[in-house]
């Protein structure tokens, strides 16, 4: 028969180990955004040139990852959106088919994407040995609107900024 001091010594822990975990999904929730990566490389194009080995987005605990086995390759289209963290970094490695050559660049996305991400796409586009990276905002673009010429195929129909190789950051950028 347990005494009135275990258990009330029990309901302490049980409730302090709610509390801590309570408050550990509250820290995490606050963190994720709701928004989309993506790449498509079938209409941008580069599937001609390039096959993805490699790619990973995300933030110290990376949200979106996905590695190739040994000799093979990933294909060329994916899209992942939902409450995730905003990415730090942007990582993708890929073959040359031409030459076989094997390239990789990581892209440190910190002070490039918008201070508010929700329902905005970060994606990229291979061109050879460079990869470009853009932010896609859910603004449409207007009909009859001539925007300028932009690697990614969803900078056809909705605002997109090149955040990378360039310099110049998504305006309003955190």
């Amino acid at each position: 028969m347990k005494t009135f001091g275990q258990i009330l010594a029990r309901w302490f822990a049980l409730a302090g180990l709610l509390f801590t975990l309570a408050g550990c999904a509250t820290g995490q929730s606050a963190k994720l955004v709701n928004h989309s990566f993506g790449f498509d490389g079938w209409k941008d194009g580069w599937q001609k040139s390039a096959q993805l080995l490699e790619y990973s987005y995300g933030d110290k605990d990376v949200s979106v990852r996905r590695k190739a086995p040994e000799g093979d390759f990933l294909g060329y289209q994916s899209d992942v959106t939902g409450p995730m963290p905003v990415g730090e970094f942007l990582s993708v490695r890929w073959r040359m088919k031409a030459t076989g050559d094997v390239v990789e660049q990581r892209v440190d996305l910190r002070g490039k994407l918008p201070a508010n991400m929700a329902n905005h796409t970060v994606t990229f586009v291979i061109d050879e040995r460079q990869l470009y990276v853009f932010v896609v905002t859910p603004q449409e673009i207007p009909r009859g609107v001539e925007r300028g010429a932009v690697k990614t195929w969803r900078g056809k129909y909705n605002l997109a900024y090149e955040v990378y190789p360039t310099l110049s950051a998504y305006p309003g950028a955190r």
